[in-house]
């Protein structure tokens, strides 16, 4: 007799399937929309519904990917002190070294980037430094 084994699903998959429940509202919306019994549909209507979903993964790709990138780096936090002090104003900036610059880890602070689907908004961490009144998003 055969040994079943029970089939692992990967982290990827498992993403993938999250992404899917979050998108078929959208999915069977579109499909509706384009369904041939649709009265006066044209091809440009047809592109434009299967597009805006397609923006729409893009855009949910996009944040699930953001939101699982780690936190930064020992060498991005070296980078972001750097750039602070070439950030901060030239009288708080004297005298600075970037070692020694207080820092605070802020997790969850809201950034908006502008994307070839549009404009999205996500949270990440962001260092502080309070000596220079200067933040910094680390790199990625």
């Amino acid at each position: 007799m055969g040994r079943f084994r029970k089939k692992r699903v990967s982290s990827a998959s498992k993403r993938a399937d999250a992404l899917y429940t979050k998108l078929k509202p959208h999915i069977v919306e579109m499909i509706e929309k384009n369904d041939p019994t649709v009265t006066g549909l044209d091809f440009n209507q047809i592109e434009a519904n299967s597009a805006a979903v397609g923006d729409l993964l893009a855009k949910a790709a996009m944040l699930e990917a953001l939101a699982a990138q780690p936190p930064a780096t020992d060498a991005e936090i070296a980078e972001a002190r750097q750039e602070a002090l070439k950030k901060a104003e030239p009288g708080l900036a004297a005298g600075r070294k970037p070692d020694e610059l207080s820092m605070t880890r802020m997790q969850d602070k809201g950034r908006g980037i502008k994307t070839a689907r549009g404009d999205i908004r996500y949270r990440r961490e962001y260092l502080y430094f309070p000596d220079l009144k200067v933040g910094i998003f680390p790199p990625r």
